[in-house]
């Protein structure tokens, strides 16, 4: 498409022109933002010990939410810490296995509190994750991905006081 001025006598005309052309494509897009809503999502952030000061080494886990009908797996994760993106998290892929309907708890990297005593925010966001078919044979279990799960990135944060 290209733009062109429009002449002095027609300048009504192109306005509606120009504003019928594009609603349909901003309704659209106004549409698809909600038309798939995350089916997995951050349902809560645990942080420990429960009383902790500066510089104290915390534990990290995220309980996340499988709203879907199969099975997901293949977890991919930003995490910023008091506002810090911390490059650890992206790096790692983590593979629990989330039934359809459930909760499932993933245990994440520790890290350190920010060195002074004031609270701070853990912001954890899922980035991505992969739905499962899951076979079970005896002992042995094979889970082989089937597809990148919509909606995603899903986030969640927590206010942490020291």
């Amino acid at each position: 498409m290209r733009w062109e001025s429009p002449p002095e006598t027609s300048t009504i005309f192109f306005s509606c022109l120009y504003v019928s052309d594009y609603l349909p494509l901003l309704l659209a897009s106004a549409f698809v933002s909600r038309a798939y809503p995350a089916e997995v999502s951050v349902d809560a952030i645990l942080v420990g010990p429960a009383h902790l000061g500066p510089s104290t080494l915390c534990t990290l886990k995220v309980r996340l939410k499988n709203g879907g009908t199969r099975t997901v797996s293949y977890f991919t994760f930003n995490v910023k810490i008091d506002g810090q993106e911390v490059p650890l998290y992206k790096s790692h892929n983590y593979m629990v296995n989330i039934d359809p309907g459930t909760v499932g708890e993933l245990e994440l990297q520790n890290f350190y509190s920010p060195a002074s005593p004031k609270p701070f925010t853990v912001q954890v966001t899922l980035v991505e994750a992969q739905w499962v078919q899951v076979k079970k044979e005896g002992t042995s279990t094979t889970t082989t991905p089937s597809g990148p799960v919509a909606g995603l990135p899903a986030s969640a944060s927590l206010s942490v006081k020291m």
